[in-house]
């Protein structure tokens, strides 16, 4: 249960101890956040405000109808794909190019920059700048940036000089020669130019590098809009804006320039492709004459649309003319075999007339029959008649074998007609498919003449029109409120770290802090072995030893020591008890604690300090040495006791035995006898008997009067002993010949005195001088 106990008191962690361990820092910390806001304020004071300027742009998605030339056509013809809407992220990178932002850069003379140089600090001179120049680099490769001091001589020179280096005179407007560049300088009119100014001469390519970090261009990914918004946090807001419109401006100059150059391509690419097609429809003309001239074709379905006809119309003039030449042979024959009594067929439609003859024939036929029937053949007039018509029959065959031979001819030339018609009509596929193919290809290349002369007029409106890619939705402005430095921020950064790194550097020396500094210390190391009294630090003005009638804090410690001492030994009858003083190691103020002890228990009782560190005797700093002390009392057994026993000359009931000559052999003598037969001697004859002894750690004197004492006193020392020696302690109050022991905490810090004696609820009579403020800061520190 006890070991349960040891080991709860040594893992608990008292937060308020912790704590107090800072808070007795106050002062750093103090100072620390007077320092920090001081960085603060002056870093306020002296850095530049900065500025956020912004701006936004509709960047164009590239309809086609406004492009130079469909690209949806040239799709077709196989000569381009269609770009689509445009990629804003591509637009951003083109925006902050290298080759635009060198444009801004020499449009707006940003490599000439002139600056006014302060007491701390130099600052840019921008809007109400004197003067203003260009510069030109003549080698951009060797070139590098240069400053000036530009000091005015009147309104229309001044002086110019290198840092270290000669002043020259120059006139404002004259070109000067400078290391693989020229520059120019000019003053501003309506300007007072008194000052000296620093001109700084930078690279193009710097300015580029610092511009492109500098300037964000964000596209609203919310909303997935075609707006672009730029920003730019800058020192002087005018130039800033001044930037971002130019840098608009920059972007559409080469959006237009890319878009004509584009056109330029275009309209050479059609010039080219129309004196092409100019020749090849030439020579297509010229081959469609050839084949129309070879084969006598003036229109191909016209013609054969006209042979057809004509073989059909051949055709039924055949059969007509054929159904004639059947009716001339039916007439022609029975005009042979008839006699001339005989009518003839008439009204057939008979060629030549023949007709009005055959009805002559009939009609003259008829009047003879008629007469016949009144008159004889004999008849004169009846024998005219018969001439007559005998004659007339043979007009009609004579006329109707030359009908016959003349439809004869025609059907032989009808029917050759109509042979012709079909050879034609036969050639025609193979003449159609030729020209078809001749005419295929002049409408295909007159088709692409007439496309790309009507592009070649877009091309030319297209190179008229400029219209910008970027239009300003809203152009550059400046907020009013500086966005750096922040002061709130940058006062509660100044705070957090002026609280902070105290924090750090105290926590990292009580991390590495082995000392002891209170009485927590030795209750987490020693939880069984009761703490006797925390002893103060010395005023070093009153001393280290207490005085008669001493109401001091320090002199109230050792009663509170002697007290303790007394309760945990109880009423020991019949003699003395014996107490020994020792410690770890030397300089923990076991001598100190234990003559202050003597003198707080000789107030009313008699007393003996024996000092028993026989090696390095320390009570000769407190009473004067003797002749013969303890050690010649065990070394010569003709020593009394009384003869080692002096007045310390601080207290009447305080007796001193001191340690006398130092012996070569310490060890031996408190191992010899006669240092009992001293004790025994003095428990009689004094009330309290302490011991100042050796070192516990460093030499083995003390073991030897252990079994000797009744109490031992362990003293540790605050700041001084290390807490890995209090294990050594707790061997030692384990040890079989330590009857009782305790802790004295000697050389506290009052405030490390929390709860003790004459801490923060001290009580008593005795009261400190009031102190100022600045004496008790002083005394921190």
């Amino acid at each position: 249960m006890d070991e349960f106990t040891e080991q709860e008191d040594q893992s608990s962690f008292d937060l308020q101890a912790e704590l107090h361990k800072y808070f007795k820092k106050w002062p750093w910390f103090l100072l620390s956040l007077l320092i920090a806001v001081l960085m603060a304020w002056l870093y306020l004071r002296y850095t530049p405000k900065e500025y956020s300027t912004s701006a936004s742009v509709l960047i164009s998605t590239g309809d086609t109808k406004n492009s130079s030339i469909s690209m949806e056509d040239f799709s077709n013809l196989s000569l381009g794909g269609s770009i689509g809407a445009n990629n804003l992220q591509d637009e951003i990178a083109i925006m902050k190019s290298k080759p635009i932002l060198y444009n801004l850069v020499k449009k707006l003379n940003l490599d000439f920059q002139v600056a006014n140089e302060g007491r701390v600090i130099t600052t840019t001179v921008y809007d109400e700048n004197p003067i203003f120049g260009n510069l030109e680099i003549l080698d951009i490769k060797k070139y590098r940036s240069q400053s000036f001091i530009l000091s005015p001589l009147n309104e229309v020179s001044f002086n110019l000089r290198q840092e270290d280096g000669p002043e020259k005179k120059y006139k404002f407007g004259q070109q000067i020669q400078i290391k693989n560049a020229v520059f120019t300088v000019y003053r501003r009119p309506m300007t007072k130019l008194k000052n000296p100014l620093k001109i700084n001469l930078l690279r193009p390519d710097e300015v580029v590098n610092k511009l492109e970090q500098n300037i964000i261009a964000q596209q609203d990914s919310k909303n997935k809009s075609s707006i672009i918004t730029l920003t730019l946090v800058g020192k002087i807001p005018q130039k800033s804006e001044n930037i971002l419109n130019e840098l608009i401006k920059e972007y559409n100059i080469d959006a237009i320039d890319n878009k004509n150059l584009e056109s330029q391509n275009t309209g050479k690419f059609i010039d080219g492709r129309l004196d092409l097609i100019t020749k090849e429809l030439g020579n297509i003309e010229d081959q469609k004459a050839t084949f129309k001239r070879n084969n006598q074709i003036t229109d191909l379905v016209t013609q054969a649309q006209l042979s057809v006809e004509n073989a059909n119309e051949a055709t039924k003039k055949i059969m007509d003319v054929g159904t004639q030449l059947e009716m001339v042979n039916s007439v022609l024959s029975y005009a042979g075999s008839a006699n001339n009594e005989q009518l003839l067929p008439s009204n057939l439609g008979m060629p030549s007339g023949l007709d009005n003859v055959i009805n002559e024939y009939n009609q003259l036929v008829l009047t003879r029959n008629k007469t016949l029937k009144q008159a004889t053949n004999s008849n004169p007039a009846v024998i005219q008649f018969n001439r007559d018509i005998s004659s007339m029959r043979s007009l009609i065959k004579e006329n109707l074998q030359k009908s016959r031979a003349s439809l004869q001819s025609q059907i032989a030339s009808l029917q050759n007609e109509v042979n012709q018609n079909k050879t034609a009509v036969a050639k025609f596929p193979g003449q159609e498919k030729i020209f078809r193919t001749i005419d295929r290809q002049q409408n295909i290349k007159e088709a692409l003449y007439l496309f790309l002369l009507q592009k070649r007029e877009e091309t030319s409106i297209s190179l008229a029109v400029t219209t910008p890619k970027a239009r300003v939705v809203n152009p550059a402005y400046s907020l009013t409120n500086p966005v750096a430095p922040q002061g709130s921020k940058i006062y509660l950064i100044a705070l957090v770290l002026g609280l902070a790194l105290p924090f750090l550097v105290f926590y990292v020396y009580f991390f590495f802090d082995s000392k002891i500094s209170n009485k927590g210390d030795v209750a987490r190391v020693l939880p069984n072995v009761p703490l006797l009294a925390e002893v103060p630090t010395a005023d070093k003005e009153a001393g280290d030893l207490i005085s008669k009638n001493d109401l001091s804090i320090y002199a109230e410690s050792f009663r509170i020591l002697n007290t303790n001492v007394k309760f945990i030994l109880g009423k020991i009858k019949g003699r003395a008890p014996v107490i020994l003083f020792t410690s770890s190691v030397k300089g923990e103020g076991k001598t100190t604690v234990s003559i202050n002890s003597a003198l707080s228990l000789s107030s009313n009782k008699k007393v003996v300090l024996i000092g028993a560190d026989l090696r390095n005797p320390q009570l000769k700093r407190y009473v004067p040495s003797s002749a013969v002390g303890l050690a010649d009392f065990l070394a010569d057994s003709e020593i009394n006791i009384e003869d080692i026993i002096t007045s310390s000359g601080l207290s009447q009931n305080l007796d001193i035995i001191d340690s006398g000559t130092i012996p070569p052999n310490p060890t031996d003598l408190l191992e010899d006898p006669r240092l009992k037969l001293l004790l025994d001697d003095l428990v009689t004859r004094y009330d309290y008997v302490l011991i100042d002894s050796a070192p516990m750690m460093m030499v083995s004197d003390s073991f030897h009067i252990l079994a000797l004492s009744d109490m031992l006193v362990y003293v540790v020392r605050a700041k001084y002993t290390e807490k890995n020696l209090l294990k050594y302690a707790k061997i030692v109050a384990a040890d079989e010949n330590v009857a009782k022991m305790g802790i004295a905490l000697n050389d506290v810090q009052k405030d490390d005195l929390r709860y003790g004696y004459g801490g923060k609820y001290g009580y008593g009579y005795y009261t400190e001088e009031k102190k100022s403020f600045w004496n008790r800061l002083r005394n921190r520190f």
